[in-house]
C-alpha cells in the first residue's frame, strides 16, 4: 500500500489538497475504517470498491462524490486498485454545485448523477494515464474553468471555518457567535447548507480529527492530547471516540492501523 498527500500548486478557494492511494495485492483483502476529515471529496477509483457509511453500502467506481460524514466509515476491497482524491475546502462543493450540500451528507454518489457538466470536465483527465503531481495539476487547471458561486453567506461560513481552524477546534458555538454577531439559527442553517454539518458537529469533528493527527504523528501522548484539546476528562474523550470511530479507544490503540496511520499524516 502506498499513500501520499499532494499539495496544490495554485492557491485557490476550492481544493485543500489531493491524495493518491495505490493498493497492491499484498494489501488485499483490505478492510479499514476511515475517519472523516471535515471535508467533502471527489474521488476516482479504477476498480470497484465497497464503502459502508451510516449503515448504507455503496459500490464506488470511477468518479464519486463523498459528502461530509460525521462518523467513520468502512472501506473494503478484494482487488488491487488505484485511488485519487480531491479534498475540497468545506464550502467548495456548494460553490461549485450551487445546491444544498446537506443532501450529500453521509452519501457516496457517482459524480455523473449529481452534475454532468463537472463530470464531463473531469472524467477525460483520468484517461490520460497521469498520476501524482501531474494529475493534480491537470485537475487544478480544469477546476479553474468553473464558475464559482459566492455570497455574503458563503463568506461568513468561510470566515467562521478559518477561526475554527486557527483554534484547532478548541472553540464552541457561543464563542463563535461573539465573533460573528448573527443568530445561532442563521449560522446553523448556512453551515448545514454550504458544508453539510451544523457548526457544532463541524467543530467537534475537527477537534477530534486534529487530536488524532497529532497522536498518529507521535507529537504527544494521548493523555497530553486530551488535556491540550480541552476534553473535560477521559470519559468525555471516550464518549466522543466511540461516536466518531464506533469502537472503544482501548480497542483502537492496541490494534494495527496501517491505512489510518497513512491517512492521518500531517
Amino acid at each position: 500500500m502506498n499513500f501520499r498527500y499532494i499539495k496544490c500548486t495554485n492557491t485557490n478557494q476550492l481544493v485543500q489538497n489531493f491524495f493518491e492511494l495505490t493498493v497492491d495485492q499484498s494489501s488485499i483483502p483490505l478492510k479499514s475504517k476511515v475517519i472523516p476529515t471535515a471535508q467533502s471529496h471527489i474521488i476516482y477509483t479504477n476498480t470497484p470498491i465497497q464503502t459502508e457509511c451510516n449503515k448504507v453500502t455503496y459500490n464506488s467506481n470511477g468518479l464519486v462524490v463523498l459528502g461530509q460524514s460525521y462518523k467513520s466509515y468502512v472501506v473494503k476491497a478484494t482487488n488491487p486498485y488505484f485511488n485519487f482524491g480531491i479534498n475540497f475546502h468545506p464550502t467548495a462543493l456548494y460553490k461549485i454545485l450551487k445546491t444544498d450540500i446537506s443532501k450529500l451528507t453521509d452519501k457516496h454518489v457517482s459524480l455523473s448523477e449529481i452534475d454532468n457538466k463537472l463530470y464531463t470536465l473531469l472524467s477525460p483527465i483520468f484517461k490520460e494515464n497521469l498520476k501524482g503531481t501531474a494529475l493534480a495539476k491537470r485537475i487544478e487547471n480544469q477546476l479553474q474553468k468553473l464558475e464559482v458561486y459566492e455570497s455574503k453567506n458563503t463568506k461568513l461560513v468561510d470566515e467562521a471555518v478559518k477561526v475554527i481552524y486557527k483554534k484547532e477546534g478548541k472553540i464552541n458555538v457561543e464563542e463563535l457567535l461573539k465573533i460573528f454577531p448573527i443568530s445561532q439559527k442563521h449560522l446553523e442553517v448556512q453551515f448545514k447548507k454550504t458544508i453539510g454539518l451544523t457548526p457544532l458537529k463541524f467543530i467537534k469533528l475537527y477537534k477530534f480529527l486534529s487530536l488524532m493527527k497529532q497522536y498518529e504523528a507521535k507529537k504527544a501522548s494521548i493523555s497530553e492530547l486530551i488535556d491540550y484539546y480541552a476534553y473535560y476528562d477521559l470519559s468525555h474523550f471516550t464518549k466522543d471516540f466511540k461516536l466518531f470511530m464506533n469502537q472503544k479507544p482501548s480497542d483502537y490503540f492496541k490494534s494495527e492501523n496501517i491505512f489510518l496511520n497513512n491517512y492521518l499524516k500531517l
